[in-house]
């Protein structure tokens, strides 16, 4: 290696006590189900939250709602649902029970994991929900879901009745749907209680489901009681809706008080100590100093000490070390075992994904490459190395600028939940590539999502939920006004919204689909204008992130490959070719190979299209509808969809945006790069050194104009 990155021990291992659990189920057997629960319920009862099983049911009963902080190793994820599942809280085909989780891969891998120690198969007794793949039936009584698709299920379900217990996991990292759901599951227990005590139902005295008492806010620390009841038969609060919060690392008191007192139980967990290193001198570039550090410890330590696990900001970043490492561990001398280098990120497929649980070959040692979903609900066996690069991706929003996903400095809490993954099984050691002095630095938590986003899906889901006053509604974390009155001036303009401010039939209809509001708006204007299925089509690939893949060393064969998918029109009609090609060719992988096509992104764009069919088709609406040859009205419909992201020409080749009057730049990577059209629209503008128009394509201002009257009628006026 040409460079070595000096660390310095920073002196916080942490001690925790007890033995590992071996992750038996991340290898794969074909067993009976039943006899698979059997062989996992010994390591189960080993774990620190078995032992205060009957202390949790207990304050369930008695209480409304409850917050739990489990500490890192104490199984809270994965037993806390089955305790409450094995005690009466469901009844056999009326009600479930939903654990929400932050990340689709979370809600996933837990979900397989659960249902094998219940003893089913996954989609029967146990299951889990997601965009755009449901793995689940009537008979599930426990579901493991995004919070944005319980958030989706309050829509056609304002009270929540097929649930009796809603679990919020992960608490701690408020994303913008969690903080939303936090709202409304508090009005709906208030609704759920007042019904149930009109009704009489519920069952009970206030012992058992009562509101919060007198001092219920007490802490109370649970982790060495002996464990209790088995199969508690008796049902808790019929009719009402329990809510517990859990989290390894939480602002407790704060989730008590906005409960109104909630009890918070705390679960000892299991850790080994965790030796820290920091860089001695600040590192230029992370990427590089991530890869030469998992050159360091594999071949400084024995492959037997440990499997490594590295945090990165994305998806690039993961595929730029994959490659490093890749090119590197092609030079590694013959005594030096190989590297297996597994990435994980929410975009990949799920098969991909089940790659970082697989024991790696002998003679073999295991580089896991992650975002931050590694850090707390997924737990990867054998891991005992960390490397944290100290960034993370942060989605922030200015309503002048539009939507940014920069790279940030994470946490200080998010930096001890990276160096505890090195922890599960033994002690562990990690290496963060950043100095003590910066580590100072950082913030105590990370900022709530909600105040640093865009909100027109949170408006437009808040109206559809029957919230008339969006702001005043009771977040925990108030975001600011300024941003929620652009979010329905954009509604108003979207046409979801009347002039008094109330949900229209476009904007309930609208609110039926798992997509921002200018895409659900961008297809109802399909139906009017004969393309509904090239919107469709086009909507799926801009779901994924990246549909061309450009290795370094080939970018000249990569760009002169996609030549021939390239619409003079700009990306949109550029991403329906590529489409109609990868159709016409079957998806063949030596043509996506041959063209420099993301086969795995091309075949998550048909999932999301399947999806949208179906729901289209349920709502009425014809999916088969094509327009021919006459793509214009494709992008006209897009315009009715983000007449909000347009920019017109300026003497020196930059756009300025109509929306805040932002010098604009097309993407590198765009069909339109380097190219001059009168206006342009966009789907995002992308913040690096300068704003980037993502997925720009050509627009004439006329159409603009037409697009939405209410914002743009001066340049309906000026247009000849």
């Amino acid at each position: 290696m040409a460079r070595k990155i000096d660390f310095k021990d920073g002196g916080d291992g942490r001690v925790g006590t007890g033995a590992a659990r071996s992750d038996a189920g991340a290898k794969k057997r074909t067993v009976d189900h039943r006899a698979r629960a059997c062989e996992l319920r010994p390591q189960r009862e080993q774990l620190p939250v078995f032992s205060a099983r009957s202390a949790i049911i207990r304050e369930v009963r008695r209480h409304p709602t409850v917050v739990i902080v489990g500490e890192t190793g104490s199984g809270k994820t994965t037993q806390i649902p089955q305790y409450l599942l094995e005690s009466g809280f469901t009844r056999h085909g009326e009600t479930a029970i939903a654990v929400t989780q932050p990340r689709r891969v979370a809600a996933t891998s837990v979900a397989k994991r659960v249902a094998e120690e219940v003893g089913t198969s996954l989609g029967a007794r146990v299951g889990y929900t997601i965009r755009f793949d449901d793995c689940s039936s009537d008979k599930t009584q426990l579901r493991f879901c995004t919070d944005g698709l319980l958030l989706r299920e309050i829509l056609s379900d304002p009270l929540l009745r097929r649930y009796s217990v809603v679990i919020l996991d992960e608490a701690h990292e408020r994303t913008l749907r969690t903080d939303i759901l936090l709202g409304m599951l508090r009005d709906i227990q208030r609704r759920r209680q007042v019904l149930a005590a009109a009704s009489g139902g519920g069952g009970g005295g206030p012992e058992e489901h009562g509101s919060q008492q007198p001092g219920a806010g007490a802490h109370t620390r649970f982790g060495d009681e002996d464990g209790g009841a088995q199969g508690d038969a008796v049902a808790a609060g019929v009719g009402e809706l329990k809510i517990i919060v859990m989290s390894a690392t939480l602002d407790a008191d704060r989730f008590s008080e906005y409960f109104g007192g909630a009890p918070v139980l705390y679960v000892a967990g299991r850790q080994f100590p965790v030796t820290t290193y920091y860089t001695v001198t600040p590192q230029a570039d992370y990427l590089d100093a991530a890869h030469l550090s998992v050159l360091q410890i594999h071949t400084e330590t024995p492959s037997t000490s440990g499997d490594i696990l590295v945090f990165l900001a994305g998806q690039e970043d993961i595929e730029s070390v994959e490659r490093l490492l890749g090119e590197s561990a092609a030079h590694l001398p013959s005594a030096v075992p190989q590297l297996l280098v597994c990435p994980i990120f929410a975009a990949l497929p799920q098969a991909q994904q089940a790659r970082v649980f697989e024991p790696a070959p002998e003679f073999t040692r295991k580089v896991i490459l992650a975002t931050n979903i590694a850090e707390t609900s997924l737990t990867i066996p054998g891991i005992r190395h960390v490397v944290d690069a100290g960034v993370h991706k942060l989605r922030g929003f200015d309503p002048r600028v539009g939507e940014s996903l920069l790279v940030e400095p994470i946490s200080k809490s998010s930096a001890r939940q990276r160096a505890g993954r090195a922890g599960r099984e033994a002690p562990g050691f990690c290496y963060r590539l950043y100095t003590e002095a910066d580590y100072a630095q950082l913030d105590e938590d990370a900022v709530p999502e909600i105040k640093r986003c865009q909100l027109t899906m949170v408006a437009l889901q808040l109206k559809a939920s029957g919230v008339s006053n969006v702001l005043q509604f009771g977040f925990m974390d108030p975001p600011p006004k300024r941003a929620l009155k652009h979010a329905l001036l954009e509604l108003y303009a979207l046409e979801a919204l009347d002039d008094k401010g109330e949900l229209t039939g476009l904007g309930r209809w609208m609110a039926e689909f798992p997509l921002d509001p200018s895409y659900s708006k961008v297809i109802y204007a399909s139906q009017a204008a004969g393309c509904t299925r090239e919107v469709i089509d086009i909507v799926s690939l801009l779901s994924v992130d990246s549909l061309f893949y450009v290795p370094a060393d080939k970018r000249d064969e990569s760009n002169q490959a996609q030549l021939a998918f390239r619409s003079r029109d700009g990306d949109h009609l550029t991403y329906l070719n590529l489409l109609r090609a990868y159709l016409a060719a079957d998806g063949d992988k030596e043509w996506c190979h041959e063209h420099f096509v993301n086969r795995r992104g091309m075949r998550h764009v048909l999932d999301v299209r399947q999806q949208l069919n179906r729901l289209c088709s349920r709502l009425s609406i014809d999916v088969s509808k094509t327009c021919g040859t006459d793509l214009d009205a494709v992008l006209r419909c897009f315009l009715a969809g983000f007449f909000h992201n347009c920019a017109l020409l300026q003497p020196d080749g930059s756009y300025r945006s109509l929306n805040g009057s932002q010098t604009v730049h097309v993407h590198p990577g765009s069909s339109l790069f380097g190219k001059k059209v009168p206006a342009i629209f966009y789907d995002q503008l992308v913040f690096t050194n300068r704003l980037h128009a993502r997925a720009a394509s050509a627009a004439d201002p006329l159409w603009i104009a037409q697009s939405s009257p209410k914002l743009y009628g001066r340049l309906a006026s000026a247009a000849p």
